[in-house]
């Protein structure tokens, strides 16, 4: 069985988020800062290793620091196969509490009606913007241009005893972490060196789109080494990613499944409309699978439909839960 070491990756928002970035995100910001620090046919080779699942990696979402998804689906089903179902007013506070406390989770899994204080909520809001065409156009009789741009805002909310008063606080949250998983080889300590790198840097480290307009931008101010539960094997664990399945137990695992359409997307002429019809399902963060053999099986990548050397990744990191029931 293949050595593993796992780390936790801080970033610091600076600015906006149009949206929380997922583990392909992630590994795209990666691959792109790779191939900076070493050179494309490296950073190809890295790809093709991670592809053909020769080389261990593991790669979560982006998440609020301290916190990990909530397991809903699990919950749910845990109180329903114990005939409690639960009412609606639960229901809606556990909709409410996408990410909740590391230290909770082990109590979280073991008793599924208890729901953490403090956790993550997350809005949908949408900013307005103004393009002034009439300088980028030297026309000064031109009129604003005005559009509007979605954007989440991201809370820690610490609730009264009765969540409905208006005393139950939030702060907004501007710290956040992704994990990753390498194979301890030459691959895993040349992808920490550039990581602290561009820690060192200064650089911005880009996570989405209008970073020139202040949105998406992080910077990297911590890597450290997971020292939790190091458990790669058979057993339960919690998808911290965008999981592609190759080798889990279907009757013990509880998955929710999140499904995207594939498109080519270019700036200047939008979406492809011609590629349209290409569907992908990937489980998503919050679900918890039971892995068959080790984590190196259980996740995989296949080949993007749109460019021969790029890869839809799949690889997501699984974080171990102790104690945990199989659903009946």
């Amino acid at each position: 069985m293949a050595e593993w070491v796992k780390y936790r990756v801080d970033l610091r928002l600076v600015g906006r988020l149009t949206q929380i970035p997922d583990s392909q995100k992630i590994f795209g910001a990666l691959m792109y800062r790779y191939a900076e620090y070493t050179s494309g046919d490296k950073t190809a080779a890295f790809v093709a290793a991670v592809k053909e699942s020769s080389y261990g990696f593991m790669l979560s979402n982006l998440m609020p620091k301290g916190y990990l998804p909530m397991p809903q689906t699990y919950v749910l089903s845990r109180l329903m196969s114990t005939l409690k179902e639960p009412d609606k007013s639960f229901y809606k506070l556990l909709k409410k509490r996408l990410f909740a406390p590391i230290e909770r989770m082990e109590q979280i899994v073991s008793r599924p009606g208890n729901l953490p204080d403090p956790y993550i909520e997350v809005e949908q809001t949408q900013q307005i913007h103004a393009a002034i065409d009439s300088k980028r156009y030297n026309f000064p009789a031109l009129d604003p241009n005005l559009y509007s741009v979605p954007e989440v805002v991201v809370r820690e909310v610490t609730a009264s005893t009765d969540e409905k008063k208006p005393e139950a606080r939030a702060r907004f949250i501007q710290d956040f972490s992704f994990y990753i998983g390498l194979e301890k080889r030459s691959e895993h300590d040349i992808m920490i060196e550039m990581l602290h790198h561009a820690k060192t840097s200064g650089r911005a480290f880009v996570l989405g789109a209008r970073s020139s307009q202040g949105l998406n931008t992080f910077e990297i101010v911590g890597i450290h080494e997971e020292t939790h539960k190091s458990s790669v094997g058979e057993g339960f664990y919690l998808n911290l990613g965008m999981l592609l399945l190759r080798n889990i137990d279907f009757s013990k695992s509880s998955l929710k499944l999140f499904t995207s359409e594939r498109r080519p997307f270019s700036s200047k002429l939008g979406w492809d409309e011609s590629m349209k019809g290409r569907f992908i399902s990937f489980i998503e963060s919050g679900s918890v699978v039971y892995v068959n053999h080790t984590i190196e099986t259980a996740g995989g990548c296949v080949p993007s439909p749109f460019h021969q050397k790029e890869i839809v990744f799949g690889r997501a990191y699984l974080y171990p839960l102790a104690g945990l029931e199989a659903v009946k």
